[in-house]
């Protein structure tokens, strides 16, 4: 007996938590409505590919031919808000040489995303060339960085909201 009290009393919790606050307007997230918060996220080349509903969130996926990158962004269908941006540099794979020290590179994230704290820098070579992986968590985000060690070029970057 006590064990059905248990489970009933955790499907009323359950359907409780569910039911939206008294007052409370619910804020319909479309693809629409999500390409119109990421399109004030890329840069203003930026030409609209696609959206897609992926999980809990719209993926909206853009590409600015000025930068030769392509930039996805994914918005809650629950909020609205922004939870990810990524970008991706089309035709540039790394470098034969390293040229760049991990100090330089840190300053490359730190320059980009402002005040972070980096936690690991990784010089990787992949087909004889190389790349630095970075990760570095700052107020309310985590961000990994792929960086060009000859040019600083940052090559891909993601940044998730916590």
């Amino acid at each position: 007996m006590k064990k059905l009290r248990i489970a009933v009393a955790a499907l009323v919790a359950a359907a409780w938590m569910t039911v939206p606050a008294f007052g409370a307007e619910e804020k319909a997230v479309t693809k629409e409505s999500a390409r119109q918060t990421a399109s004030q996220l890329v840069p203003e080349d930026g030409a609209f590919q696609y959206t897609e509903q992926c999980n809990d969130a719209f993926e909206v996926l853009y590409y600015s031919e000025e930068e030769r990158s392509y930039y996805a962004v994914r918005v809650s269908i629950f909020t609205g808000e922004v939870s990810s941006i990524s970008s991706t540099v089309v035709d540039d794979k790394g470098s034969r040489e390293a040229v760049l020290t991990e100090d330089e590179v840190k300053e490359i994230v730190a320059s980009d995303a402002g005040e972070v704290n980096v936690d690991d820098v990784i010089l990787d070579t992949v087909a004889g060339r190389k790349k630095y992986e970075v990760s570095c968590t700052g107020d309310g985000f985590e961000a990994g960085y792929v960086i060009n060690p000859e040019s600083g070029r940052i090559l891909k970057k993601t940044v998730v909201y916590l």
